[in-house]
């Protein structure tokens, strides 16, 4: 089993998972701690190691106690091509190379770890184009690293070809970042054509969005009977899903969308942004977030997804809010305390917020009621625009 600290151990098939020692920088909250973890999982890494680190400054990670420590339990890894030095923060190129160079083993910062996660569950041409594109943009910077080490005498050997070879798939990356850009953004105007075809046809279009393992697809497949994959791991939606269903006289087309995680890399926003844009165009959101958690939890996350939406420019359209999980809190005066609390934190940061309500996507508690309001909305936007 990993070694771990605390109480955020997780259950894990450690035979075939490849090796990992995880680096977490200081001040982290409980709850990032524990989506740390989670998504070390996800990716399928077991971590045989913890190190905790302050950030010396914006440019340099580790002091060179922190390195020589690093160093010492990285005696595990080395010689094991697919081990990894996991560090839970923004990697610069030169710290890069420097873990790597002190080490000898190769190392994946944050943003490449999600990137990891995603290309496992890219189904489709676009979501695969996305990921492949966040791993260029990401990558392009430790390459010309790279060559100015090159060109210095001072590349580590282990890490591969030497600077004329490294300056030529620096070429390559740039002229295939230009050619995916083209098309994702062919594929972005299919995407468009397609939702313009079912809003020709007087489909209302609702954005589920929300944190990772929020129950998003879950509520999905609950409100439109499919089945599609779910489960506790991280971003089992990577491409979004549509589905029409009737209700009262009304035809509504619900999009399941990829889930947010905390502080969201640029690149993943930028890459992602035609999966994004589901939000953006939508005519209204369904935003699901799990109150199972711990009050602080829940309002940190609630709060940072507010924000994320902001980020992708979504400020003003009508949302409607799936307190979900219920099912796991016993009291249910504490599920309505909860219910209460969300809705008047969500009013003063998100005016645009039409009703918070209490369901349990596991057993299809409160969802009929769910459906009931979003429809309510979509009527009282029809005849405010009518």
């Amino acid at each position: 089993m990993a070694k771990r600290e605390g109480d955020h151990s997780i259950a894990t098939n450690s035979w075939y998972k490849r090796k990992a020692i995880l680096l977490l920088p200081r001040g982290l909250m409980d709850w990032e701690i524990r989506e740390a973890y989670a998504l070390v999982d996800t990716a399928g890494y077991e971590v045989v190691d913890v190190m905790r680190y302050r950030r010396i400054s914006s440019s340099k990670l580790l002091s060179i106690a922190k390195l020589e420590e690093l160093k010492e339990k990285a005696e595990l890894l080395r010689g094991d091509l697919e081990s990894k030095i996991i560090v839970f923060d923004d990697l610069k190129p030169r710290e890069y190379f420097r873990i790597v160079k002190a080490t000898g083993v190769d190392a994946i910062d944050r943003t490449l770890l999600i990137l990891e996660i995603f290309a496992l569950h890219a189904g489709s041409k676009e979501a695969q184009y996305q990921i492949e594109l966040a791993r260029l943009k990401h990558r392009l910077p430790l390459v010309r690293e790279a060559i100015r080490l090159a060109k210095l005498g001072e590349l580590p050997g282990f890490l591969g070809p030497g600077g004329y070879a490294i300056d030529k798939y620096y070429k390559y990356m740039v002229s295939r970042i230009a050619r995916i850009r083209r098309e994702l953004e062919r594929l972005s105007k299919r995407r468009a054509n397609e939702r313009s075809k079912r809003r020709s046809h007087g489909l209302p279009h609702i954005a589920i969005v929300g944190y990772a393992s929020a129950g998003k697809t879950s509520i999905f497949n609950k409100i439109t009977g499919l089945a599609k994959p779910v489960g506790p791991e991280y971003f089992t939606t990577i491409s979004p899903k549509v589905r029409a269903i009737s209700f009262n006289g009304l035809k509504i087309a619900f999009v399941d969308t990829v889930g947010f995680i905390s502080r969201i890399p640029p690149e993943i926003i930028e890459a992602f942004h035609s999966t994004l844009e589901e939000a953006v165009q939508a005519d209204a959101l369904l935003y699901v977030l799990d109150v199972s958690e711990p009050e602080h939890v829940i309002m940190d996350k609630l709060s940072e997804g507010l924000s994320i939406l902001r980020r992708i420019g979504v400020f003003d359209k009508p949302m409607v809010i799936a307190a979900n999980k219920i099912d796991r809190v016993r009291d249910p005066e504490e599920v309505k305390r909860i219910v209460e609390l969300v809705d008047a934190v969500a009013q003063s940061s998100y005016p645009a917020l039409f009703k918070v309500l209490p369901v349990s996507a596991k057993n299809g508690v409160g969802v009929r009621d769910l459906v009931w309001h979003i429809h309510m909305l979509l009527r009282r936007m029809a005849r405010s625009t009518s």
